[in-house]
């Protein structure tokens, strides 16, 4: 494969396109590189604790609790304000419950305010800094729960983000194309994009367990360790939508249909 093309020249394959746990994980050819890993490294704390959720998971999760705008930014992030507790989560901690979200711990509060804003892409960047690529799962976790909530965790996200702009959005836990339409870079029909990753029966929309399915299907591509690496990223770009379906397909039907 030529080296001489960009990241906007990825057309072929629906999955790498539309799917960031996937699409995020290869990043040979692009530019915004990073090696700081403090996001995930401090997510990884919670995660430890946590079964069948990877640091990316829950600190998507949290994200998207936290986050109340796009703050001057053309995208959703967090600021240190948004990492004030609320009245009832300081009545809580009056009477000694912690919070559970990262972001509002007191060392969260502190990672923000150093970060001076945190967006979803740079939770991506840190955990591929750390990982070599999108890490859905820990090591004993299993795996296909493990890919079912980063899924839900990553759609969670992207709704989040897209209802924030759009007052007309739903929050279904489902993806669809006006909402992949906020993140990609696809020049494509993204209607008829989602439709070709369609495992089951809802055509317009892809389900968190649909979503779950490509990742499995991709990491078995490779050593099915719980990361998709930038290799097996990049495996799939040419795939026929078909072939990938197809393994994943078998794949939604043993484990979530």
């Amino acid at each position: 494969m030529s080296n001489d093309f960009s990241i906007n020249d990825y057309k072929d394959n629906s999955a790498y396109q539309i799917l960031r746990g996937i699409k995020k994980a290869h990043r040979e050819y692009d530019f915004q590189k990073t090696t700081d890993t403090t996001i995930i490294d401090f997510a990884q704390t919670k995660a430890d604790k946590t079964e069948n959720k990877s640091a990316i998971t829950v600190a998507l999760e949290d994200f998207t609790r936290t986050t109340n705008g796009f703050n001057g930014s053309s995208s959703s992030n967090i600021v240190e304000s948004d990492t004030e507790l609320s009245f009832f989560e300081k009545i809580g901690s009056f009477f000694g419950k912690k919070t559970d979200n990262m972001f509002k711990t007191k060392e969260g509060q502190e990672l923000v305010a150093s970060q001076g804003k945190i967006f979803q892409n740079d939770i991506y960047d840190s955990d591929y800094a750390k990982n070599g690529g999108i890490r859905y799962a820990k090591e004993g976790d299993d795996l296909y729960e493990s890919a079912l909530n980063f899924a839900k965790a990553d759609i969670g996200a992207i709704e989040k983000a897209y209802q924030m702009a759009n007052l007309e959005s739903n929050n279904n836990g489902k993806l669809e194309s006006f909402e992949a339409g906020s993140y990609t870079e696809f020049d494509g029909n993204l209607y008829d994009a989602i439709q070709e990753l369609d495992l089951g029966d809802s055509k317009k929309k892809l389900t968190a367990e649909e979503y779950a399915s490509y990742l499995i299907a991709v990491d078995q591509m490779g050593n099915s360790d719980g990361v998709i690496s930038s290799d097996e990223a990049a495996g799939i770009i040419e795939m026929k939508n078909s072939d990938l379906a197809s393994k994943a397909k078998t794949i939604f039907e043993e484990h979530y249909d």
